[in-house]
């Protein structure tokens, strides 16, 4: 099931409730899907059930280093586990190459815990499950 298909915003600035800070000190937006796989297999455990593909919309500010903190804007938003989801990053601008984020939380600082994120090649069995999500001819791994 697609929980969110569109462009995903961000203002810059904190939200509402204070709590929080912006992805980015500057507004900006990637374009974003967000599938949940559990709706279609109910009776199967996932390790990942939340696959999130996420691409650079080229407007505002670009998250290139700030990836953690979208991941963390993102789940707050959409009530999701950060080890509980796939992120993939893909282009439209490079022929679809895709990459998966590795997010490993690093600390605590009182309540709020710190990620670093790495990326790695896509395998074979995810190029396959998220192809019918992407245009056909987008789904080269990098």
């Amino acid at each position: 099931m697609i929980i969110f298909d569109g462009k995903y915003r961000w203002s810059g600035r904190k939200r509402k409730d204070n709590q929080h800070k912006p992805v980015s000190w500057w507004p900006g937006s990637c374009r974003m899907t967000i599938i949940d796989l559990s709706e279609k297999n109910p009776g199967v455990h996932m390790l990942k059930p939340v696959i999130i593909l996420a691409d650079e919309a080229q407007e505002g500010y670009t998250v290139g280093n700030r990836y953690q903190d979208l991941v963390k804007d993102v789940c707050r938003e959409f009530n999701l586990k950060e080890d509980k989801i796939l992120w993939i990053t893909y282009s439209l601008e490079s022929d679809g190459k895709m990459k998966a984020a590795v997010i490993l939380p690093q600390k605590n600082i009182g309540n709020k815990t710190m990620f670093s994120i790495k990326w790695r090649n896509l395998t074979i069995n995810e190029i396959e499950l998220v192809s019918r999500y992407l245009p056909k001819q987008k789904t080269r791994p990098v």
